[in-house]
């Protein structure tokens, strides 16, 4: 099992597995971010504790299911999800999680095969889309304090799952919980999700590939041919963040991103922020420093690296 811990959002982001996913704070509370990885035979599990909200989109791995449950309220694929509830998203699927607090999550990869054994069930769980289970309190707490228990018994022996038999043991004991939650939790999926995503990323395109017009959002929406109304709706269902606020959280990553890979000698804070669109110099440093703990300047002066405590 590995444990690392974190004093850089970027390096704690590249170090999270199973998607292809982009994760970006939202928010900042303490410069601390953990992770916790082990292997049970087949399965992959993720224990992380962050310092900050944190918005991550991207897509699934082909070869298994995940099961995400957060400790704070997030928004997941359109839907509000709280800690009781379970995200569950198949093979290859797109989603979109959005916490604002500081939180600790757990996630486990089961394969298809293992999760689903009966051509049937196979059959049936094809095409299915991301959805929440909201199952008891008590088959909630069964499932995580289960994970949670593995990863510490891993921690204290690693030698734990060096045997075949504990093992098998060991995986069978989180199938049958998984399946507990299928069968005691009441499913419900966004069925509109697609359509507000869409909404959202035509709008975060127009945007940000126009930094130095003076786009609003009212000219986004009749430049895209949607009432406005709609799209601030869209980001508040896939979000849970009004377009302002999602924008400035991708701008100020993209001035981070250009900050810590220019030339100090060639580039100035000043250039970057202008180029974004940031024409607020004063509130665009403060904004940069509320969400990455450190000045713009801090960041240009330093090459990109990975720290860890």
């Amino acid at each position: 099992m590995a444990q690392l811990n974190f004093t850089e959002y970027d390096a704690f982001a590249q170090a999270v597995q199973d998607a292809s996913v982009v994760m970006r704070n939202c928010s900042l509370e303490e410069r601390r971010w953990t992770l916790q990885y082990a292997t049970v035979g087949a399965m992959r599990l993720q224990r992380a504790c962050e310092g900050g909200g944190t918005l991550a989109e991207g897509t699934t791995v082909n070869d298994g299911w995940v099961f995400f449950h957060q400790s704070r309220p997030v928004c997941a694929n359109g839907q509000s999800a709280t800690d009781n509830d379970i995200f569950v998203v198949p093979p290859g699927s797109e989603f979109c999680v959005t916490s604002k607090q500081a939180h600790e999550w757990l996630a486990i990869v089961i394969p298809s095969s293992l999760l689903f054994q009966s051509p049937a069930e196979l059959e049936s769980a094809t095409g299915a889309k991301p959805r929440l289970l909201k199952p008891p309190s008590s088959v909630t707490r069964q499932f995580t304090s289960l994970l949670r228990r593995l990863l510490s018994e891993i921690e204290k022996s690693p030698e734990l799952l060096a045997g075949t038999h504990a093992e098998s043991c060991v995986q069978n004991e989180i199938l049958q919980a998984t399946k507990h939650l299928f069968n005691m939790g009441q499913e419900s999926f966004s069925r509109h999700y697609g359509y507000w995503y869409g909404q959202t990323k035509a709008v975060l395109e127009a945007k940000l590939n126009n930094s130095s017009e003076s786009m609003s959002i009212p000219d986004v929406a009749r430049y895209l041919g949607v009432p406005e109304r709609t799209l601030r709706s869209a980001f508040q269902k896939c979000y849970g963040l009004s377009p302002t606020e999602c924008i400035r959280i991708y701008r100020l990553h993209q001035a981070r991103q250009r900050l810590l890979t220019s030339d100090a000698d060639q580039t100035t804070v000043t250039q970057v922020a202008l180029d974004l669109g940031f024409w607020e110099l004063g509130r665009f440093a403060g904004a940069y420093r509320k969400l990455f703990g450190e000045r713009p300047s801090e960041t240009l002066h330093r090459s990109l690296r990975a720290v860890q405590t």
